[in-house]
């Protein structure tokens, strides 16, 4: 895979490196897009170099629609666009803990929206003309079990489930979810695949200042968060050949606190 590159937003972040280490190793040369250019750097030279693929950082407001324009044609210019993994995504809390409905303000709902629904949807557009029409090519997004949980009750609230995230976030995730499964038909005549990973509790800086709450963990079966690889892992299956069948499809990744 050393003539493909590999787009993944949020790059820099706690699932994004991790994300990016496994298609780095897969032999695709790895473009880092992260809002933090020193970030996004460090992360790109730190990454394995298989075969020759050289990966960069790549630093820009993902919800500007020639950002990604730019983003999707700087990939291009280095080999064919193989995949394209949308890991960027924001949850604002208030010191740690949910943000009632009734208090968010139009600015903090906008924000998520356009970081968790615009910005996939921006580079997708600009990015898939670039993208093989052979099967080989894939794209992923990062769902979240909110997308069907929703997230759960105020504060003080005994009601399960136990979720910091703020609907804003609940409703981004579900909005997303859609437009993969959407976009999946839309692109299938091209072979290009569209899947989605959906993690429950993942321990990256996200949830680091969400207050210890043992009723967090114990919704969970497996009683822990998963660690960024464990969602990474998936992500690397729906790109791999394994997965040349599965389109429009969800990979639930929480520990069985959603079942089928």
């Amino acid at each position: 895979m050393s003539t493909r590159t590999a787009i993944v937003t949020g790059g820099a972040g706690g699932i994004g490196s991790a994300i990016s280490h496994r298609l780095a190793k897969r032999g695709y040369g790895v473009v880092v897009a992260d809002i933090d250019a020193a970030s996004a750097d460090s992360t790109a030279r730190a990454l394995p170099e298989v075969d020759g693929a050289e990966h960069h950082g790549f630093a820009g407001d993902l919800t500007s629609s020639s950002v990604n324009r730019d983003l999707a044609e700087f990939a291009a210019g280095i080999a064919p666009i193989g995949v394209l993994v949308n890991a960027v995504g924001i949850s604002p809390k208030r010191n740690g803990a949910k943000i009632p409905f009734h208090q968010l303000t139009d600015s903090e709902w906008n924000a998520v929206m356009a970081v968790n629904v615009s910005a996939p949807f921006f580079l997708i557009r600009e990015a898939f003309p670039h993208m093989p029409t052979d099967g080989t090519a894939c794209i992923v997004n990062l769902l979240s079990i909110t997308a069907k949980l929703g997230t759960g009750s105020p504060e003080g609230d005994n009601s399960p489930p136990f979720l910091p995230s703020t609907v804003a976030y609940g409703a981004s995730k579900a909005a997303l979810q859609n437009l993969t499964a959407s976009l999946s038909r839309e692109l299938a005549p091209l072979r290009i695949r569209v899947n989605g990973v959906a993690p429950g509790f993942v321990r990256t800086p996200m949830m680091g200042d969400v207050p210890t709450d043992e009723r967090l963990l114990a919704q969970v079966p497996m009683r822990r968060f998963a660690e960024p690889e464990e969602i990474a892992r998936a992500v690397e299956f729906l790109v791999s050949d394994s997965a040349s069948y599965i389109t429009g499809a969800s990979i639930d990744v929480n520990g069985g606190w959603l079942t089928c």
